[in-house]
């Protein structure tokens, strides 16, 4: 069972030895489970006192029928601890089915967008991301959509406070500060403001950074300017318009199958996940291996089988080398690795900092795409975590499992000052680690580490997308196979 215990005090799992399987497969479902039958929308929000500890809100989907919000007052490698009101509850990472972040809306509300359980979405004043229902405004129209539709709140991040924010952190002489400014504003289209500041920055250190980066907005103003049809965004605007039609970026994405079937390959037998295996699967099995001295002899041994627990059956399939039969194991909840990849690396840095439609999600790209859109979906973020997989540069790999600190996924992320393998000096980088968050790059590592060794080859037929060219077909720096 993933529900541990409900006490009146936070509980802590043991964290046991990752010890990979002998041949690994599985499927869960793509979309967001749907809830239990839903009942009567609330009247309003409620307003709840946050338990003394807590570190986030989140709603938990456990299994289809059975879900919890509340807040995280304990977290660690294992297990999560939540509590609402007087009830506690702890859960393992890797068996629940989905892990909600619920987000803080100001008292004035804020612009965003409204997941629905169904697929839709919403973009409205948000007033409320409860724990019970979410609460938005159209037009002046109030309305509580409750838990069991609507699915995930994305607040709009207004431009004119980012940037105010940011400008009045920096000091005059924060030189490397400043310049990174410039380059996101550059980033973010904000021309104007890029070319002020950027010609200030040069006016009292006339570094060559920042009159390369003061060329790039130069001659990307002069191009805007010359083609009004491309519709250059409003100055400042936080959602440029796209330079070109989503229509032209790869749209390659894993099927529920092949999600399921890199899941069965990253079973961890000290962390197992939920799974199922019918009993035609058990019959198959039987009758494809049945003089193997694995397969009992006895009717009443093999009858046993078909009541034995699913994972000591995976267990037996492993063994087996069914691999045939792999794809029939019904992984229901995310192994441990990739729920770290899901938690610690994609959702927690990944998306928002290296997806974007300004970098590696956008027709820049280049040679290394990464999906944006619907990046919660379990078909982006395995698309994802496959192209980080297959994906090697200068002869490099993206996920270096030999060396975890090596990996280009780690190294593209730091300063350039500290890495051995610096990211290429382009207009709107930013390192991802950095003193403020050294946590992030020791979960990144960490996660490499826990991933199935020796590594398995998925069966699964997927090239990395290339963007090089504009009828580019393929990743021109093919991976090696594994």
């Amino acid at each position: 069972m993933a529900l541990l215990a409900i006490t009146c005090a936070p509980c802590h799992g043991q964290s046991p030895a990752s010890s990979p399987p002998a041949d690994p497969t599985v499927a869960p479902p793509a979309a967001p489970p749907p809830a239990p039958s839903a009942t009567d929308a609330p009247a309003a929000p409620t307003t709840e006192q946050a338990p003394e500890g807590a570190i986030r809100r989140v709603h938990v989907v456990e299994s289809r029928s059975r879900e919890f919000g509340g807040w995280v007052i304990a977290d660690d490698d294992t297990t999560f601890t939540m509590q609402r009101g007087s009830t506690v509850v702890t859960f393992e990472h890797g068996r629940v089915l989905n892990v909600i972040e619920l987000v803080d809306v100001p008292a004035s509300g804020a612009t965003g967008l409204i997941t629905m359980r169904d697929g839709t979405s919403v973009r409205a004043h948000i007033l409320d991301d409860g724990f019970d229902a979410v609460v938005y405004s159209i037009a002046g129209i109030r309305t509580v959509v409750p838990r069991d539709r609507a699915w995930q709140v994305t607040l709009d991040v207004a431009f004119d406070e980012r940037y105010r924010k940011l400008k009045a952190a920096l000091r005059d002489d924060d030189v490397d500060g400043r310049l990174a400014m410039c380059r996101w504003l550059f980033e973010q289209r904000a021309y104007d403001e890029a070319l002020a500041e950027t010609r200030a920055l040069i006016a009292t250190r006339p570094i060559d950074e920042a009159k390369r980066l003061l060329a790039a907005i130069e001659a990307q103003v002069a191009v805007f300017r010359s083609a009004p049809s491309r519709n250059a965004a409003p100055t400042g605007s936080a959602s440029p318009v796209p330079r070109a039609p989503s229509a032209a970026l790869p749209d390659r994405l894993l099927t529920p199958s092949e999600v399921n079937l890199i899941r069965v390959y990253e079973i961890d037998f000290n962390r197992p996940p939920k799974v199922t295996v019918s009993a035609d699967t058990i019959k198959e099995l039987i009758a494809a291996h049945a003089s193997s001295d694995l397969i009992p002899e006895s009717e009443a041994g093999r009858t046993r089988l078909f009541t034995q627990d699913p994972i000591e059956l995976v267990k037996l399939m492993f063994d087996l080398r069914a691999r045939e039969l792999y794809d029939r194991i019904q992984v229901e909840t995310e192994p441990h690795a990739l729920n770290m990849f899901r938690t610690k690396v994609h959702n927690a840095w990944l998306l928002g900092n290296c997806a974007t439609s300004r970098c590696h999600g956008g027709l820049d790209g280049g040679d290394f795409f990464l999906h944006a859109r619907n990046g919660n979906s379990d078909s982006v973020r395995y698309t994802n975590l496959l192209i980080l997989l297959e994906s090697r540069f200068d002869g490099r790999p993206m996920v270096d499992f030999d060396q975890p600190h090596d990996s280009l996924l780690v190294q593209h992320a730091l300063p350039r000052s500290s890495a051995r393998f610096p990211h290429p000096d382009v207009p709107g980088w930013k390192p991802v680690f950095d003193r403020t968050n050294e946590r992030l790059m020791a979960d990144c590592e960490r996660w490499i580490a826990t991933m199935h060794r020796p590594r398995p080859e998925y069966p699964v037929d997927f090239d990395p997308p290339s963007l090089r060219s504009p009828d580019a077909g393929d990743l021109k720096d093919v991976p090696e196979s594994r």
